[in-house]
Order: C-alpha cells, then sequence, then structure tokens
C-alpha cells in the first residue's frame, strides 16, 4: 500500500519532532546522600557514559575479577523525592519500591552473568579479587500519563509528591565500585535518564515501568566499561523507541 504524500508528512514531522527530545541533554539530579565525597564526581565524556563519576587515583581494574551486585537500595527515593510524606504508612508502596529494587539488582546480575567475555563473572560471597557493585535508585518520576490518572498508578491510591507532580518522566541512579577485600571505594557515578519516546506509551499506565529501560542500558553499560581498556569510550545511548511496550 502506498502510503498518501500528507500521511509520510505527517510521520516525517512526528519522526523529526521525536528524535529532536530524543537527542536532548538530561539534567544531572542533585546529590541524595547515598554517596559519601559525591562532590569528588566530575563528566568523564571521554570514557564514562554517566553524567558524573570519581575513580580512584591508581586504581587498575584489571586485578579485580569477579563482582557482588548488592541489595539495590531504594531509601533515597522514598525519603529524598516525597514519595514517603505523600503517602504516610502505605506499606503496598514500600512493597513496590522493594520490587523495584530487586528488579534493579536481577537485571544487573542477568548484564554480567551473560557478558559472553565473562570478564567479571557474579559471586555472593566476597573474596579477593572481587567488587561489591552498590547501588541505589534515587529519583524516580512517573510519566504525566500516570500523573493524569492516579487510579492507573501502581500501586493504586498512591499519593504523588507535590515536588514532582509537574515534572518530565525520568530516573535517577547513584552508584559506587568496592574492594571486597578492603571495602576501599574504587568508582562512584550517578546519571538521570528520560525514559524512551514513544509513540504509544503502554508503560506510562505503571509507577515505574518506564524506568527499566534506563536500568537495562545502565547494566550494559557497566558491563562494557569492565570489558573495555580504561582510555575507550563508552558511549551513551539517546532513547528512542518506535514501539508501545
Amino acid at each position: 500500500m502506498i502510503m498518501k504524500p500528507s500521511k509520510v508528512l505527517a510521520c516525517s514531522s512526528l519522526l523529526l519532532s521525536l528524535l529532536a527530545v530524543a537527542g536532548c541533554k538530561t539534567k544531572s539530579a542533585p546529590d541524595s546522600g547515598y554517596l559519601t565525597d559525591s562532590y569528588r564526581m566530575t563528566e568523564q565524556r571521554e570514557r564514562f557514559p554517566f553524567q558524573r563519576v570519581w575513580v580512584k587515583p591508581g586504581v587498575d581494574k584489571n586485578t579485580y575479577f569477579a563482582v557482588i551486585v548488592s541489595p539495590v537500595n531504594t531509601r533515597y527515593l522514598m525519603e529524598n523525592t516525597g514519595w514517603k510524606a505523600a503517602n504516610p504508612g502505605n506499606l503496598r508502596l514500600e512493597e513496590s519500591a522493594q520490587d523495584l529494587a530487586e528488579y534493579t539488582q536481577k537485571t544487573f546480575i542477568k548484564a554480567f552473568n551473560e557478558d559472553k567475555a565473562r570478564r567479571l563473572p557474579v559471586i555472593t560471597e566476597p573474596r579477593p579479587g572481587a567488587v561489591y557493585l552498590d547501588l541505589a535508585i534515587v529519583e524516580l518520576v512517573p510519566s504525566k500519563a500516570v500523573l493524569s490518572a492516579v487510579a492507573m498508578v501502581a500501586p493504586p491510591e498512591a499519593g504523588i509528591p507535590a515536588g514532582i507532580a509537574a515534572g518530565k518522566a525520568s530516573v535517577a541512579i547513584e552508584g559506587r565500585v568496592r574492594d571486597a577485600a578492603t571495602g576501599d571505594v574504587l568508582m562512584m557515578f550517578a546519571d538521570r535518564e528520560e525514559p524512551p519516546q514513544r509513540v504509544i506509551d503502554l508503560k506510562s499506565v505503571t509507577w515505574w515501568e518506564h524506568a527499566k529501560d534506563s536500568i537495562e542500558l545502565w547494566s550494559k553499560q557497566c558491563v562494557e566499561l569492565a570489558n573495555t581498556p580504561s582510555t575507550a569510550k563508552v558511549k551513551d545511548e539517546a532513547f528512542f523507541k518506535l514501539q508501545p511496550w
């Protein structure tokens, strides 16, 4: 079937507008308090895909051969961004935040386990030559579709913090890599992403579903950083998906 010129023009305009939005640079999230000495982090785009990074001087990543992915922290997400204050005593919201934490941990474990290079296999007990990967989801802003239909938020009846009700959908992460034997912090990073642009955004009907794409991206980027030389650049990705789920 041949598409009419008017429809071609309309589709082209839609694609261009979505690509323009996808190419916009997302601003960094404020420090949550999760990372000690977070002021040390700077933008290092020549190597890292994250907005801010700090690496311990002289650290040699090639001396490490395994990773322990710690349980993911959501305390700062709940307290600093107002979810807990807007939902006092809402155990279902707490359970949903825990679901988000477990999904994030499992996604990172899967990314390392499915890495064909097996550069950092996942282990569960500390040993020399291993690192801890500590992660925290520190901000989550639902999409406007959710905010306009609170009954569809997961969990239902969740109150929307006043400070984020007018914001763009986004998710922010903070992380650190620690020597499993000494506890020394080897690296810190922080990043905030906006969800993919979608023609039909079915993911907007849940509280944190839109964060899954960003979490998956971060997990893959961490694996790539482990696999590439310290001088190689790991690029960030602009989200753009013409799909409804």
